[in-house]
């Protein structure tokens, strides 16, 4: 029987389903993909002074989606790709486990998460890491 009581991680669970389920449907358009990239890599601009190094983490992940969508750079794994989308569907959503509007916890969990998919995704990171170093001359920060 439930007693109708959640756990905090019960919360941020739905949180992640609900940002996975929309990446999923985002990622099917091209357009919907490289509008989430753009905005993404707007926000951890605005967002870089409360994100410390994690706003170089999340404008690297916006690109590597952009380039993906542009078809630049076709070699993202399926894995890989739902999992950036998904942490940048999150890191978007204003109203999640933590709601960001409160200033010094807003955006923790956004950067646990971001954390948690850099580490998943290091090496096809690194590998996009190098393409771009190749196309571009820029290593993409950090």
């Amino acid at each position: 029987m439930s007693t109708g009581r959640c756990s905090r991680s019960c919360h941020i669970n739905r949180f992640r389903r609900q940002a996975l389920a929309r990446a999923g449907r985002i990622t099917r358009s091209v357009s919907a993909t490289r509008w989430l990239a753009t905005l993404a890599g707007r926000r951890g601009e605005k967002l870089s002074s409360r994100l410390g190094e994690g706003a170089g983490q999340v404008k690297l992940l916006a690109h590597m989606l952009y380039d993906w969508a542009t078809g630049r750079y076709p070699n993202l794994p399926g894995s890989t790709l739902l999992s950036i989308t998904g942490a940048l569907v999150y890191f978007m959503m204003p109203l999640d486990a933590i709601p960001d509007p409160i200033l010094a916890l807003g955006l923790l969990d956004d950067l646990a998460l971001l954390s948690r998919v850099w580490k998943q995704c290091q090496n096809d990171i690194g590998n996009y890491k190098a393409w771009r170093e190749q196309q571009v001359g820029d290593p993409g920060g950090e």
